[in-house]
């Protein structure tokens, strides 16, 4: 009788540990913060661009505006921006460019993205685009860990 008690305290508290371990329930695992810098210059105007970035509600710097999940048009009309979210487990941003029909050449446009993670500069890239390009895409991704 004393050892099915000593067998039942030692079960109960191999139980007790095992349900203490670390069961994946952390609310915001392997993420990071990220910031993305975007910058276009030349004939920036002349080019048709899309551009998605998904990964986590990101917003606006220094706003509580939400960026849309494509930006396009209008939304791309400013030389630069920049946008941040937290607890982002894989940020991808997606390009589509082409130069606009509508518009004549000569043109050349350069868009470049500065990607931060935890506030430590992670990546830089720069893609150049000129009359001739139709339909280019280009994709960026990165993970928090």
């Amino acid at each position: 009788m004393k050892s099915l008690s000593y067998l039942s305290s030692i079960l109960a508290l191999f139980l007790l540990l095992a349900s203490c371990g670390k069961d994946g329930s952390d609310p915001t695992p392997n993420t990071a913060s990220f910031r993305v810098d975007f910058n276009q210059s030349g004939d920036y105007e002349k080019f048709n661009k899309i551009i998605s970035i998904s990964g986590g509600e990101f917003k606006y710097r220094g706003t509580n505006d939400i960026v849309p999940a494509a930006l396009i048009g209008d939304d791309l009309k400013a030389a630069s921006f920049s946008i941040e979210a937290d607890n982002v487990e894989e940020l991808e941003i997606s390009t589509i460019t082409g130069f606009s029909p509508v518009q004549s050449g000569p043109a050349t446009m350069t868009m470049k993205f500065t990607v931060y993670k935890n506030g430590v500069l992670l990546d830089e890239k720069s893609f150049t685009y000129t009359e001739v390009t139709r339909d280019k895409s280009e994709d960026l991704n990165y993970k928090a860990n």
